[in-house]
């Protein structure tokens, strides 16, 4: 992977570290013997990211690297479709999904890191109603939940476990028809997402068998389920064993059409937006280039590692 030029786009307000001269020192010393030049920008408003990556990319820049949480790698990303230019990810949002889907590391020094000895890989974007998806879309539960999450100042995963839990006991299921490789299938379910990536973000496994470079879309129905067995099957969803339970369902498809009872939230990459009653959902096959690790990189970090931790020390007066 030869680079010359890379941009850096972060979001001052994503993730617990909100420093950002802090967050460009950790890049800075990371890439200090890079061949490459690279520069920083920094986000103002919702939308700044897809801006700013766009503009990279009519100046010529290799990859664009998205410092923050998934809504920010997926402005940068929907910006790189069908480009040359390759994303990078420096995952410090709430839930990091992407990062975590492509196993990039969730470390600012590692992440940065794979510039130098990683590699890239082609994958697959969803599309939702003119919007890109490169993790999960979801309609139900999980809409509403990233809804009422996204409303709140409050970051990271306490916040989203809480206001899980507590819409859980009021929510009521809707009826949805989805309509995909000439089947029809009606249901009234807790949720249902349509999955690009394993996982939501934070470790929570959503569908167990999805492949961001496949072609496909994995369609995944939560029906109606008790507390109590919610409670009992919960860790499944950490262990990648969801679709174990009887109230799991899944199906492939390269694209769905979905009708609800009524309008409502849907998600992209966590990002709820308002959406009528019929959702049209499709696959854009090798779309996206992203900067991930090789099977050598991370040997390769701990060897640089070791050898610069004592110069990181004396940069930084740690004792």
């Amino acid at each position: 992977m030869a680079l010359k030029k890379v941009k850096f786009i972060h979001n001052p307000k994503s993730g617990l570290m909100r420093s950002p001269l802090l967050i460009r020192k950790l890049v800075e010393f990371t890439l200090a013997d890079a061949a490459f030049s690279f520069d920083f920008s920094e986000t103002a408003y919702r939308g700044h990211a897809h801006q700013l990556a766009r503009q990279a990319v009519a100046e010529g820049y290799d990859a664009v690297v998205a410092i923050g949480g998934d809504g920010t790698a997926n402005e940068v990303a929907s910006a790189l479709l069908h480009t040359q230019v390759a994303l990078g990810i420096i995952p410090i949002g709430s839930g990091n999904g992407l990062a975590r889907g492509l196993s990039v590391p969730v470390s600012v020094r590692r992440a940065a890191r794979l510039l130098l000895d990683g590699t890239t890989r082609v994958i697959d974007a969803g599309c939702i109603q003119d919007r890109h998806f490169f993790i999960v879309t979801g309609i139900g539960f999980d809409a509403l939940i990233g809804k009422l999450f996204d409303d709140r100042s409050l970051r990271g995963p306490l916040p989203y476990f809480y206001i899980g839990v507590r819409e859980f006991f009021f929510y009521r299921p809707e009826l949805f028809t989805l309509e995909f490789n000439s089947h029809r299938v009606t249901v009234r379910a807790l949720l249902v997402t349509i999955a690009n990536t394993r996982q939501w973000g934070n470790g929570v496994i959503v569908a167990p068998h999805a492949e961001p470079d496949d072609g496909l879309l994995d369609i995944c129905i939560l029906h109606r389920i008790g507390l109590l067995r919610a409670i009992w099957h919960l860790p499944k969803l950490f262990t990648g064993k969801i679709d174990k339970i009887r109230e799991y369902e899944r199906y492939q498809a390269t694209s769905i059409k979905i009708t609800r009872e009524k309008p409502g939230p849907f998600h992209v990459d966590g990002e709820p937006v308002e959406a009528p009653v019929d959702l049209e959902i499709t696959i854009k096959h090798n779309a996206l280039k992203v900067i991930v690790p090789s099977a050598e990189s991370g040997e390769k970090f701990k060897k640089w590692f070791v050898a610069h931790t004592k110069k990181w020390q004396r940069m930084t007066h740690f004792k």
